[in-house]
């Protein structure tokens, strides 16, 4: 009985592999690879705001998760358009949140670092990356033909 545990273990270990191989093959086992580099630019992009915020003693923002599917959106859009233009509805997108006040910074750039170092640089987007009222933020970032075009949604 020992034996036959055995050796269905094994056929199951070898099916297992199989599929494994498969879903690398098609590359549906990859998509979380891909997927993790949008991931990555977000995070990036807000530990540089929060850096900013925290030299200049302000609290660190949290990230909304939902609010930044619709800033990607925005990003989107505007690369798909090829310019940056500001939401026409972002009291609509805040709605059912708990803020007083909000903002949103939008760019195109060819690195994080570059598209920081330029809303820095700009008293009114510095001021929304410094504000104190501000506590959340919502970051979309798309590539596009090498460029990043990015939407940053801030409230509190």
């Amino acid at each position: 009985m020992t034996s036959s545990r055995i050796g269905s273990r094994s056929g199951r270990a070898a099916a297992g592999l199989m599929l494994v191989l498969a879903l690398l093959a098609s590359g549906i086992a990859t998509d979380h690879v891909r997927a993790a580099a949008p991931h990555a630019r977000v995070e990036r992009l807000l530990a540089l705001t929060n850096d900013a915020r925290t030299e200049h003693g302000r609290s660190a923002l949290a990230l909304n998760a939902k609010l930044s599917r619709y800033a990607k959106a925005h990003s989107r859009q505007m690369a798909e358009e090829g310019r940056l233009f500001h939401s026409e509805d972002l009291a609509a997108q805040l709605d059912g949140l708990e803020w007083t006040v909000g903002g949103e910074n939008v760019g195109v750039g060819s690195s994080l670092t570059d598209l920081q170092e330029a809303f820095l640089a700009s008293k009114p987007h510095r001021r929304n990356i410094l504000r104190k009222a501000y506590d959340h933020a919502a970051i979309g970032i798309v590539k596009s033909d090498g460029n990043l075009w990015v939407t940053v949604i801030f409230y509190g």
